[in-house]
């Protein structure tokens, strides 16, 4: 089972990068941000079947090829930025945690508008 060892490898980096922490603040940092890629190594495989899928099934609904095409970049804004948040708030850096996490919600925003403005569409018809 992968996620024993995502599990096992997220233990040992906590007291890792604990330990250097105390004496080597920079170093604790750079290993977190490894542990971080490395354990998104060990799952993009599947990140990039689930993806695939995704698109799969858009392609086979015409009109739906471009929605599933931004439900999946917006997705990948919010892993992104949800992983840069972390290490910014890992670093101390609160305050541009935040403002990475409030672009990346801006950004869904306005990616999923042509989204709403098609329901909004459905809905008035249906109304009618």
């Amino acid at each position: 089972m992968e996620i024993l060892n995502i599990i096992a490898l997220g233990i040992i980096s906590v007291f890792v990068v604990s330990l250097l922490k105390r004496t080597q603040k920079e170093v604790g940092l750079a290993v977190a941000v490894m542990v971080g890629i490395l354990i998104f190594l060990m799952v993009i495989d599947k990140l990039v079947y689930v993806v695939e899928k995704i698109v799969e099934m858009g392609n086979r609904v015409s009109f739906a090829s471009g929605y599933v095409k931004t439900l999946v970049k917006m997705t990948g804004i919010a892993l992104i930025s949800e992983y840069t948040a972390s290490v910014c708030k890992d670093s101390g850096e609160n305050a541009i945690a935040e403002k990475v996490e409030f672009a990346a919600k801006v950004i869904i925003l306005f990616l999923s508008l042509p989204l709403i403005m098609s329901l909004f569409d459905l809905i008035t018809k249906f109304l009618r």
